[in-house]
């Protein structure tokens, strides 16, 4: 089985790609780096569709969104335009579904903004900013100011739900017509105790759990919708990293497998993948062991269509490393292959169609 595999990295002066795309075979458990684009500087992250790509330019001044139209049979790239993002470091961006509007993060500045995407996949104008204010609980450090890192959309796409660590607080807004934003009453606000700093998101089960890394307390929250999907309550807080660990670390990414029975999340400083087990009925994790990720700093990972394989961006090390899995346990199975990408901050595969 041939998958397309994309992943997007820092890049530290003009000469440097990034954007890599790849190829994963399966039947030989190898990873082929097939071309290389640097039209956008420090795509850090990326949104990647059936047709199209979609680029952050995490800069720290002036953040650019990049558009690629992307060719289904052999995933090859032609750049198509970018637009500004209205403020800094821009790490994380949503096409929302039906493809026509995208929510985007700028994590230094602290603002969330939505924008068009037009018929022909290039990006068209902003419909919506907005910009968060305030300090979080670490004033000198790491929540000095608001921090965006992530925006998830509600799965009846009435709800933009929006992570700033900074603040340690999930931000909720109401979306209306045109993709504009008003913000939620405040019993649909998220937050968190202090110092925690809310990064990467998703929802489970329809929306019914939602599963957060708090990436400065090395946490995985879990919280269940109540009031009729309204609001969302605690209902579980877990570590990331083992009982005995005592090192420097901060929790990064977040995926389910494709069977909704496994949780995965990432962590940089022990360099390892923490490993839970859903219960379908109730949301809850339990904890079934850490993983090494062959790797420093593992920004970023996703699991494959067929359930098969996890890939891991290691921006430390920068590198992209294939990894076996076995899909009745969860569990790990060593490195099958890696490939260098310098800084290597992002990685999603999808399977070749032609």
């Amino acid at each position: 089985m041939l998958y397309q595999v994309h992943a997007g990295s820092y890049t530290s002066n003009e000469d440097m790609d990034g954007i890599y795309q790849i190829e994963l075979d399966t039947e030989k458990e190898k990873l082929r780096l097939i071309r290389t684009y640097r039209e956008c500087d420090n795509p850090s992250f990326l949104a990647v569709t059936p047709n199209y790509l979609y680029a952050v330019s995490e800069r720290d001044r002036d953040g650019m969104i990049s558009a690629y139209r992307r060719n289904p049979g052999d995933g090859v790239l032609s750049f198509l335009n970018s637009v500004p993002t209205g403020g800094d470091a821009m790490c994380h961006l949503n096409v929302w579904p039906g493809q026509k509007i995208y929510s985007a993060a700028n994590y230094m500045s602290g603002s969330v903004f939505t924008g068009k995407i037009r018929e022909d996949g290039s990006l068209g104008e902003l419909c919506a900013f907005c910009q968060h204010s305030g300090a979080g609980y670490y004033h000198t450090g790491r929540q000095e100011g608001p921090h965006v890192h992530c925006t998830v959309l509600s799965a009846d796409g009435k709800r933009l739900y929006v992570s700033d660590l900074g603040l340690d607080q999930v931000f909720c807004y109401e979306v209306e017509r045109d993709a504009f934003l008003t913000l939620a009453d405040e019993n649909a606000q998220i937050r968190l105790p202090k110092g925690e700093g809310p990064r990467h998101f998703l929802f489970q089960n329809k929306g019914r759990f939602m599963y957060l890394t708090a990436e400065l307390g090395n946490k995985v929250f879990v919280y269940e919708t109540k009031d009729g999907g309204m609001t969302y309550e605690e209902i579980q807080r877990i570590s990331t990293l083992p009982e005995d660990y005592a090192g420097e670390n901060t929790a990064a990414d977040l995926h389910f497998s494709g069977d909704g029975r496994f949780l995965y999340a990432s962590n940089r400083g022990m360099d390892s993948l923490a490993l839970y087990e859903a219960d379908g009925i109730t949301g809850r994790l339990t904890a079934k062991g850490h993983y090494e990720a062959y790797g420093q700093c593992p920004r970023n990972f996703c699991i494959t269509p067929d359930d098969r394989y996890l890939l891991i961006a290691n921006q430390g090390s920068g590198n992209i490393v294939l990894c076996r899995r076995n899909k009745e346990t969860g569990a790990l199975c060593g490195k099958a292959d890696e490939l260098s990408v310098p800084q290597a901050s992002f990685v999603t595969a999808s399977l070749v169609t032609a």
